[in-house]
């Protein structure tokens, strides 16, 4: 009785660090995933909208009045 009752608590141990270790892979390669798609370069970025100044940009910048 005591060798079997030894033998279930290890069997559950065993089960549950090898959930443990699972869970914590599964987070692993998640976070792996996500830092790669992070760090992802593009190859150029295109601006098509011209520029022009607007009325409160002209009111709110003081301009050479400053120097």
């Amino acid at each position: 009785m005591k060798s079997k009752t030894r033998l279930i608590i290890l069997a559950l141990a065993v089960a549950l660090n090898a959930a443990g270790l699972s869970a914590l892979n599964a987070a692993m390669v998640e976070g792996a995933e996500r830092a790669v798609l992070a760090n992802q370069e593009f190859d150029h970025v295109v601006v098509s909208a011209t520029r022009t100044p607007s009325d409160m940009a002209k009111s709110q910048c003081p301009g050479t009045k400053a120097l």
